[in-house]
């Protein structure tokens, strides 16, 4: 029996003798190449399948589960580099007989895309209704004018050759009478133009997007406003309860001194933003630029700018806004006039005359 556990403790020496023995290190070649030392790109999906495409490994005489690869991009994603190298517990497997072959630096360039926006110009071949149609939306209505009960004036929207700015513009009739509001109602009247839901997808403003309106104005001299309401620029939501009450209204109205205002609602109530004289916009061509990020948190801009002078004769900023109402589906603008009839002794026959709309998504 002692001979028995002698012998046995013979062999776990021999045994762990042998297991201290130093493991003999395999040497090989691991490498990473690039095809290409510089990728453009533009969105992180294609970013990384052009690095899939460009990138080759050598895993030399080891496994792929024995390799770790990595790809550090740097702080501004102008470059990436790429490595290979022994994962962890077979650093002392193997050695890397060659290990300035182990990373490759590329170059990225991000290419941003262009806006996606439209222009809408007039080109005075007396086609009004059907450029307008074409830009706003091609087969479909995006014009609300009187015509239905004044059909005798004809067309309540041409094109006019306009020497102050050197180019074709739009130019908008209002009657006292009979102009109404297409037919419907009869206490206001509207001669706008508009995006809406036949329109192209790129012409809606939708949540988190930011859009960028412009487009020129002139108002005649001795122009006459309601005090109830004189619009000439709208966004408004569609869709949701909320949908009737314009988001963002640019109107005229009478005062002393009759004014042009920002108006504001959040909801189903309207508060003014800001203010000013409308002297200064008379019969003088004036440039809008109006900015907003549609969302619950957004961000809206407006600025208009005299054309002649580049002096600023209105603007608002608020960096902090709601811009987006429940159970809405879209956002569209609407340009022209739409005034109240109320108080129409206030009134007389308008010309207003408008050129260069574009909306851009950024």
């Amino acid at each position: 029996m002692n001979r028995f556990y002698l012998y046995l403790f013979v062999l776990v020496v021999l045994s762990c003798a042998e297991s201290d023995e130093p493991t003999e290190v395999i040497s090989t070649d691991i490498s990473v190449t690039s095809s290409t030392n510089s990728i453009t790109w533009t969105d992180d999906a294609g970013l990384l399948q052009q690095l899939d495409n460009a990138l080759s490994y050598n895993f030399g005489s080891t496994l792929e589960s024995e390799i770790e690869k990595q790809q550090v991009f740097n702080t501004d994603s102008t470059e990436v580099t790429a490595s290979i190298k022994f994962s962890a517990g077979f650093e002392n497997v193997y050695k890397d007989t060659n290990p300035f072959n182990n990373s490759v630096t590329i170059s990225l360039i991000r290419e941003v895309p262009a806006p996606q926006g439209i222009e809408l110009k007039a080109d005075g071949s007396g086609s009004t209704y059907e450029l307008i149609t074409s830009v706003l939306a091609p087969d479909a209505n995006p014009i609300e004018t009187p015509d239905c009960n004044h059909a005798s004036f004809g067309r309540h929207i041409d094109e006019i050759f306009d020497n102050d700015i050197n180019t074709n513009v739009f130019r908008f009739f209002m009657h006292t009478t009979p102009d109404n509001d297409r037919c419907i109602n009869f206490d206001r009247q509207r001669n706008e133009i508009k995006t809406y839901d036949q329109s192209p997808d790129n012409l809606k403003g939708v949540q988190n997007e930011t859009v960028v309106y412009k487009w020129k104005f002139k108002l005649p001299s001795g122009f006459q406003t309601s005090p109830n309401f004189t619009h000439l620029h709208q966004l408004k939501s569609v869709g949701g309860n909320l949908a009737s009450m314009p988001m963002y209204t640019l109107t005229a109205r009478k005062s002393s001194p009759d004014r042009l205002e920002l108006r504001y609602a959040e909801t189903d109530t309207q508060v003014t933003l800001t203010q000013t004289p409308i002297t200064p916009f008379l019969n003088t061509w004036v440039e809008v630029t109006e900015t907003i990020i549609y969302g619950t948190n957004g961000t809206y801009a407006i600025e208009i700018k005299s054309i002649n002078d580049g002096s600023v004769l209105f603007e608002y900023s608020n960096n902090s806004i709601i811009n987006w109402r429940p159970n809405a589906d879209f956002v569209r603008p609407k340009w022209g006039i739409y005034r109240s009839l109320i108080n129409s002794q206030d009134l007389r026959n308008e010309e207003v005359l408008f050129a260069d709309f574009s909306i851009t998504e950024l």
